[in-house]
């Protein structure tokens, strides 16, 4: 028997600005089908690897070095996201350079049939769209083979073109996808953070949504094997549970599931998160919830217009959705309650009305949030009759309605800021000082006045680079392609470019900087942002580090604070 062909799984993360804390990038997908392989016997075929965790700080270079020459693998199955798609597909076309053999499959929610992009990269050799779980067996058994699969949510590429199959895959229970709980990847990450599924599909058809769509109605497992599960996962060293069913409380077994909790969790071990629907939460159910230290619930409202929600296809009772959240709230289970702008027929009058209410919810964070035109999705296919323009690119978010210009999605912005007196993101805190809290980890020191390097130093997908030297002015052009050397050979990276003047520099030099940052395409952060102020650069900025030395004027500091707080996040 030939020895077993390699698939690795990649997941790469969502990367932002935020200092501190940790990022989650949870990979059930690769133990989902890892178990689906092993299932199918698919294992004495292939022998799986995931990605590790620390592969989720490294650059495009090192990823590509680290898919290559560690891991080498015969096929590589993504799990393709809104926030990841554009960097996968460049990383992965880079990795094809050097090995040209190897055969990519990709899923996740993502993929769709109409996808903007997708199908004209030609990257993938096969996609998957909904439960890959189902047909994931079958396409390695294709690869072996050479018979392809015949599904209806499986394309494979043909030459210039990708071909769907023509028959329905078999639509399975959950419990009979899910490993079981003793399985060896069901584990809590390196921050003591687990996921749990109790439901596959949801009972909401929210036009705006694609979950809905990946699944013919709603399959549960039952409270006994949902106990079962999160007790293991505490003996594996859960801190926190995550339920990720996009509608917790439709699971028919959610009192047992939370009476079970209750009594695992006597001691306030661990702490619980999930997404339920408020408008079917009774006094009984908010008891059980506290009770079993749900510490955190999110409750997406959207809307608080009929209209509106009509058009989105979420009929809400608005009473009921009032007396679920007053009790969850009035037992301090902090709500996260999510209102969306840029909606069908929604204009600023709803979204005031809206926001005025959910910021007088006790115990209540706000995430104000625009809508987007994801692939698949019912708003994205009709979103011409229904007046929406949006984005090419991810984050495909509505940039104007019919009753929403531009300009009234950022006065949407300042309505959001005048309730809650912050913005929804956290901005830098300072951009000018001798001391700056918000640089990455990863600094890069270059002497403008020496040779610079071809390529920046350096390995994570976040990092500052300190530009030191004599007359920075008078070497602006030197600065300038250190900016366009990183972009360029990083374009997915974070980049912060920190001057570190002995003295004090014309402003031009800021704006030679910002010129030379506004040359490359706009970067995924810079997509999703909606600045009430207008536009600001977020996944590239400037920064000056005052020497400690030297003692720089207040007006020049603050002229410097004032243009590049104008320009950046």
């Amino acid at each position: 028997m030939k020895s077993a062909k390699k698939i690795l799984f990649i997941q790469l993360p969502y990367v932002d600005n935020h200092i501190g804390g940790h990022n989650e990038n949870q990979k059930l997908a690769a133990v989902y089908l890892q178990y689906a392989m092993e299932r199918a016997g698919e294992d004495r075929y292939f022998k799986t690897s995931i990605c590790p965790a620390d592969v989720d700080e490294m650059d495009d270079r090192h990823l590509v070095d680290f898919i290559v020459k560690n891991e080498c693998p015969s096929v590589i199955a993504v799990t393709l996201y809104l926030w990841n798609i554009e960097r996968t597909l460049h990383v992965l076309r880079e990795v094809k350079k050097k090995l040209p053999s190897v055969y990519i499959l990709a899923g996740g929610p993502e993929i769709a049939p109409d996808h903007p992009f997708l199908f004209r990269s030609f990257t993938p050799n096969a996609v998957a769209v909904g439960e890959g779980e189902q047909v994931f067996p079958s396409m390695l058994k294709s690869l072996r083979t050479g018979e392809r699969t015949d599904f209806t949510t499986v394309a494979w590429k043909y030459g210039p073109e990708y071909v769907w199959g023509k028959s329905a895959a078999k639509q399975t229970n959950l419990i009979n996808l899910l490993p079981p709980s003793e399985y060896k990847s069901n584990k809590p990450d390196a921050n003591g953070i687990a996921y749990v599924e109790t439901s596959r599909g949801c009972p909401l058809k929210c036009a705006f949504c694609c979950y809905n769509q990946k699944r013919n109605g709603v399959s549960f497992i039952l409270a006994d094997d949902v106990v079962n599960r999160v007790s293991l996962l505490i003996g594996r060293g859960a801190r926190e549970v995550r339920f990720v069913d996009p509608t917790f409380n439709s699971n028919p077994d959610f009192e047992r599931i939370l009476e079970g909790l209750i009594k695992l969790n006597s001691g306030k071990k661990i702490r619980c998160f999930a997404e339920l629907r408020a408008e079917t939460v009774t006094r009984k159910q908010a008891d059980l919830l506290k009770k079993a230290n749900f510490r955190e619930i999110e409750v997406g409202v959207q809307s608080r217009d009929k209209i509106v929600l009509k058009a989105i296809k979420r009929p809400t009772r608005l009473s009921a959705l009032d007396r679920g959240i007053r009790f969850m709230s009035e037992r301090g289970i902090k709500l996260t309650v999510d209102i969306m702008c840029g909606l069908p027929f929604q204009g600023l009058a709803d979204i005031g009305k809206s926001l005025k209410w959910a910021f007088g919810i006790k115990n209540a964070y706000i995430q104000f949030l625009h809508t987007l035109l994801i692939p698949g999705t019912d708003l994205r296919n009709k979103c011409r009759q229904l007046g929406l323009q949006g984005q090419q690119r991810p984050p495909y978010r509505v940039i104007s309605t019919n009753w929403m210009s531009s300009n009234d999605m950022k006065m949407a912005e300042k309505i959001a800021f005048t309730h809650a007196g912050r913005l929804m993101d956290s901005p830098a805190v300072r951009f000018a000082g001798k001391d700056l809290p918000d640089l990455y980890d990863e600094k890069i020191h270059i002497n403008i006045s020496k040779r610079i390097p071809v390529i920046i130093p350096g390995r994570t997908n976040r990092r500052a680079v300190i530009i030191k030297g004599n007359d920075l002015y008078g070497k602006r052009q030197a600065v300038c392609n250190v900016i366009r050397m990183a972009i360029t050979t990083e374009p997915h990276t974070l980049w912060q470019f920190v001057l570190a003047p002995v003295g004090e520099e014309p402003l031009d030099l800021l704006d030679s900087m910002i010129v030379a940052i506004d040359k490359h395409q706009t970067h995924l952060l810079d997509n999703m942002a909606v600045i009430p102020d207008g536009y600001h650069r977020i996944a590239r900025r400037v920064f000056v580090l005052l020497c400690p030395e030297y003692k720089y004027s207040r007006s020049w500091i603050g002229a410097v604070n004032d243009l590049l707080s104008a320009n950046f996040y």
